[in-house]
């Protein structure tokens, strides 16, 4: 079923039963996220209700942050001990939903209970960096140079993975760096063979309900990969893609690994 469809059973799900999360709890569904005033000493966070719970959301690097005015599909399993935005924690994904839902616009006011939250600072700065600027107010208009993330490590043969919010073909940041190592290891490779193999996913949810990915994802994903790796200087007719376009059987359990492409990176010597 696509999303456009989901609007009876949505409200269907707001009757059922509140029954507490459980650590190690598998859930899947889709909902408007909320964003909560913290206060003036910190951005928003987001968080979504569900069967009576309330569950802290955010996104992996360059999935893109939860928004007024789109649902959010959310997939993971219940943390055992943390929390987040006032909310249990969910180890998993949460993707922003493309088409647009003007329903999502709620804002929640800070209370006591939140302000007492330890939700970080605006802005995102190192206590060291908060102290300079204190002592020299004019060092604030200087760039501030974030940690670089960690290069991933790529070998020969080896099938490296990298996952998609649903029905999007932008990877994460970690996962376009991945992509840049395997374009130069295949750039500095004689000989080299690239495989691309792209797939499509499909969710199961919490009431039952399947959301399945358009049929052109896939190839969608698949293309504009082939497409980065070549921009990135991997030699022409290197690249094998394969396309799958059949879907896997979802299970509503970690079922945001069915959205992925897998690349290898080998040698025809």
């Amino acid at each position: 079923m696509r999303f456009g469809s989901l609007g009876p059973w949505l409200a269907l799900g707001a009757l059922s039963v509140a029954v507490p999360a459980s650590a190690q709890q598998h859930v899947s569904f889709v909902t408007c996220p909320v964003a909560q005033d913290t206060g003036d000493r910190s951005d928003v966070c987001f968080f979504v209700r569900h069967e009576g719970e309330r569950y802290g959301v955010s996104s992996p690097p360059d999935w893109g942050n939860p928004q007024l005015g789109h649902k959010l599909l959310v997939e993971g399993v219940v943390s055992e001990d943390g929390r987040e935005c006032g909310g249990v924690e969910i180890e998993g994904r949460a993707s922003v939903l493309p088409e647009l839902s003007s329903e999502c616009d709620e804002i929640a006011p800070a209370t006591p209970e939140i302000l007492a939250l330890e939700l970080g600072r605006r802005p995102d700065i190192t206590e060291a960096q908060r102290a300079m600027i204190l002592a020299d107010p004019a060092s604030s208009l200087q760039i501030m140079r974030l940690p670089a993330l960690p290069v991933p490590e790529v070998a020969l043969g080896r099938t490296e993975t990298i996952y998609f919010p649903f029905e999007r073909d932008r990877a994460s940041g970690p996962d376009a760096m991945l992509m840049l190592e395997l374009a130069r290891l295949a750039e500095a490779t004689s000989d080299v063979a690239i495989s691309v193999r792209a797939f499509r996913g499909a969710t199961l949810l919490d009431n039952g309900e399947i959301l399945e990915e358009r049929e052109d994802m896939a190839r969608q994903r698949g293309e504009k990969i082939v497409g980065i790796l070549e921009g990135l200087g991997a030699p022409e007719g290197s690249i094998d893609l394969e396309i799958v376009s059949e879907v896997e059987e979802p299970t509503g359990r970690a079922d945001w690994q069915s959205r992925r492409a897998e690349l290898r990176v080998s040698t025809t010597r």
